[in-house]
């Protein structure tokens, strides 16, 4: 968990490029689902008309669509993405020209859409893709209508992908509304009726992929060693966690204790004793240990200057994988794309733009620490964890760009497991759960995928982007674990993780949140 709070992303104000000075107005047809018709005039410019997202059918003024992908406080999430990697290609892209927000396509290939928005159940990164193939040329095109049609043809093929799944009677008739929903809105005489219809048919393929992934990944876990993780922070007592986490997550159970800084910075200290307390109280309840001697809130060194330089960060490292032999995984790096991790921040925990020397720089700690622990602990297992965004405050810390930046064949060569921390009111993931989670693995072959870092709508996080619920946060809380800890069991490389991070302030006291544990282990 990282910075002050989850917003950690400052708020950004979209500068209008200098081409709309001489942009025309789009001409042509306007397309919703499917590829999208060619515009005259403006051939390299996209035009997006947005309608409600309750389905009425209401047209959005620019601001009030942009509103709209803010959900309660939250900035510009917009991105342009490679259609087939998801690396992004241009980062806050929208602009305002008369009635439409707009963006100009980038050079050198195909791009696709990415920006939060919200269906019935709650905020997701949707990606809109113009069939898969991207966007090439200027068009008009109806958002919702559009989002709906991609999103159907990336469930289609997730059944093509999984023949064995057997249909819930929930599943199907969701599935029929969004097919019944889309039908309606590719036949309909109006651009109105498009956007009402495919709004509809997005929220239906929302609850039907989201039912399809649920069910899906605890009966086709394809390992024998799943790890069903929680969190250990905050120097939470390991005499009450240790043996709930044991009873829940049996025979696969795993806690990520969070090392926090403490008063020196000596490597030669020896640890606290209150770690030693933790370690042996996981192990004795039979849970396996995924160590963390440096959380990203203290990657660049802020309040803890040694930890922002190269030696300092390695020193750390050394200390607690040398203290304890018999931990299972070591985290060598968290949210190691989050800007806070590189770049000095405010006392708010927002980004700036002064980085941190190069030497200094995540690149370099990721793969020191990846070397030492390899070295000293072969029989450990190496973890790295990205933090799940697309539409950062700038392009290089997207979770897919990052990596293929940062992580050369060497270091990744030293990594087995790459999980991904998801905070979904910061950055939402929903409909794009499944398209993610499958690049994460292609992006990484040979290693193990899963979620690392899980939360929901807690006292120092940003609330946002709501989920499932947005009257009751309690009862969303409990639908996000269920939804994530049983989704990110169903790939062929996944550990599942999860790693609940307030585990021992919110789930003795709920038992909804423990089922959720409970019922993958």
């Amino acid at each position: 968990m990282s910075a002050a709070s989850h917003g950690r992303r400052p708020r950004v104000n979209r500068k209008v490029p200098a081409a709309l000075l001489v942009l025309g107005l789009l001409a042509g047809c306007t397309s919703g689902g499917g590829p999208a018709e060619p515009a005259g005039g403006a051939g390299r410019t996209v035009a997006l008309k947005f309608y409600d997202a309750q389905g009425h059918g209401a047209l959005l003024s620019p601001r009030e669509a942009r509103a709209v992908t803010h959900g309660s406080g939250g900035s510009d999430s917009d991105a342009l993405v490679d259609p087939r990697t998801l690396r992004v290609l241009d980062d806050f892209p929208l602009y305002e020209d008369g009635r439409r927000l707009r963006f100009d396509l980038p050079g050198g290939g195909p791009a696709a859409l990415a920006l939060n928005w919200p269906t019935h159940q709650g905020f997701s990164t949707v990606v809109v893709d113009n069939g898969g193939a991207g966007f090439t040329r200027g068009a008009t095109v109806v958002f919702n209508h559009a989002a709906a049609d991609d999103a159907k043809r990336r469930l289609d093929a997730a059944l093509d992908l999984r023949p064995d799944y057997r249909r819930s009677a929930r599943f199907t008739a969701a599935y029929r509304t969004a097919a019944r929903e889309l039908a309606r809105a590719d036949a309909a005489d109006s651009d109105a009726g498009r956007g009402r219809h495919g709004q509809r048919a997005l929220s239906a393929v929302d609850a039907a992929y989201g039912q399809l992934l649920e069910e899906y990944g605890p009966r086709a876990r394809r390992t024998d060693a799943p790890w069903t993780g929680v969190t250990a922070a905050d120097d939470a007592d390991p005499k009450r966690w240790a043996p709930l986490a044991g009873r829940l997550a049996r025979p696969h159970g795993w806690v990520r204790i969070v090392f926090d800084p403490d008063d020196t910075d000596d490597p030669r200290a020896p640890v606290p004793r209150r770690y030693r307390e933790a370690v042996a109280a996981a192990h004795a309840a039979g849970l396996k240990v995924l160590g963390q001697p440096v959380d990203s809130a203290y990657a660049n060194g802020s309040e803890h200057p040694g930890l922002g330089t190269r030696a300092g960060y390695l020193a750390r490292i050394k200390r607690y994988v040398d203290a304890f032999p018999d931990i299972e995984a070591w985290e060598i790096g968290n949210e190691v794309n989050g800007c806070w991790t590189d770049s000095r921040t405010t006392a708010d925990g927002d980004c700036t733009d002064r980085l941190l020397p190069p030497r200094d720089r995540m690149k370099h700690k990721v793969a020191d620490a990846a070397a030492y622990v390899r070295e000293k602990r072969p029989e450990a297992s190496v973890v790295l964890t990205l933090y799940w965004q697309l539409g950062t405050d700038a392009a290089r810390w997207s979770a897919f760009t990052w990596p293929r930046a940062n992580l050369p064949r060497a270091v990744r060569e030293d990594i087995d497991v790459v999980l991904l921390s998801s905070w979904i009111e910061d950055a939402p993931l929903g409909l794009a759960f499944d398209q993610v989670m499958t690049r994460l693995a292609a992006d990484f072959p040979g290693r193990r995928v899963g979620l690392g870092e899980l939360g929901y709508w807690n006292e120092d996080t940003s609330r946002f982007y709501w989920a499932f619920d947005k009257d009751d946060p309690a009862a969303a809380r409990r639908q996000v674990a269920r939804r994530y800890y049983a989704a990110a069991l169903g790939y062929p490389s996944s550990v599942g993780g999860t790693f609940w991070w307030y585990f021992a302030q919110e789930m003795p006291g709920d038992a909804g949140l423990r089922a959720a544990v409970r019922d993958v282990s």
